[in-house]
């Protein structure tokens, strides 16, 4: 991910960062999550449910006509927004599309986060049709792309389409699917159930507005208490 500017919004769910570029290693930390629930989970965004939303100087949430607004106003901000489930090894699927803003913009799944939300796996795509897989810490100020940074695929329809990711965790290994077609997966991964939400991050040309429906995760084994926060094996 490229560097991002640091900024906390303390009264939102939603939350930017610096995330500069570079291979770092995570360390292991303890976290504590909450399960509330259990079984298949899925909204619609026909209301706003427990996504809590908000505006500020640098981004914003809303829910309108059956869909979640993820809007980052600045260049080089990276903010996001999730769920207060825990989930692990699944399948995790939505609906993604920009609305407006550059087509260098990136937005798409945010998997394992912390419980305090300072680590967690992304899986993002862009307009221009490029996709990242990779992991933020201490609140995404080392972040750590596994595939290298953004890559060009033909699976990414572009012109605003809607778009459907696909990630499938299991047993250490992330598959990242868009629209059907596989475009990555990487074995050897260490990690714990983790909240779920949605993310973006601003190219340096401005901000942008990204549109997120039909969120869904079914797991394929029970939840967990977790030990310790989702870590990628060095």
């Amino acid at each position: 991910m490229r560097r991002i500017y640091l900024i906390v919004l303390m009264t939102l769910v939603l939350s930017a960062c610096n995330m500069p570029i570079g291979a770092v290693q995570p360390t292991p930390r303890p976290t504590v999550i909450v399960i509330t629930a259990v079984g298949p989970y899925f909204t619609g965004f026909d209301d706003p449910g427990d996504w809590l939303l908000g505006d500020s100087e640098n981004s914003a949430g809303r829910v309108e006509a059956g869909e979640y607004f993820l809007t980052i106003k600045q260049p080089g901000l990276i903010a996001w927004t999730n769920q207060t489930r825990a989930f692990g090894n699944g399948i995790y699927e939505v609906d993604v599309r920009l609305n407006s803003g550059p087509e260098a913009s990136g937005f798409g799944l945010l998997l394992l986060g912390s419980s305090d939300m300072s680590s967690f796996f992304y899986c993002l795509i862009t307009e221009d049709g490029r996709y990242d897989v990779g992991y933020c810490q201490q609140n995404c100020s080392e972040g750590q792309s596994l595939i290298g940074g953004y890559k060009l695929s033909p699976a990414i329809l572009t012109e605003n389409q809607t778009n459907h990711l696909r990630v499938e965790l299991a047993g250490g290994r992330i598959s990242f699917l868009v629209n059907g077609v596989l475009v990555s997966q990487r074995d050897g991964l260490t990690y714990s159930p983790g909240l779920v939400g949605l993310v973006g991050e601003s190219a340096q040309y401005g901000g942008f507005e990204a549109a997120f429906d039909n969120l869904s995760v079914v797991e394929t084994q029970p939840v967990a208490p977790p030990e310790g926060t989702a870590q990628p094996t060095p």
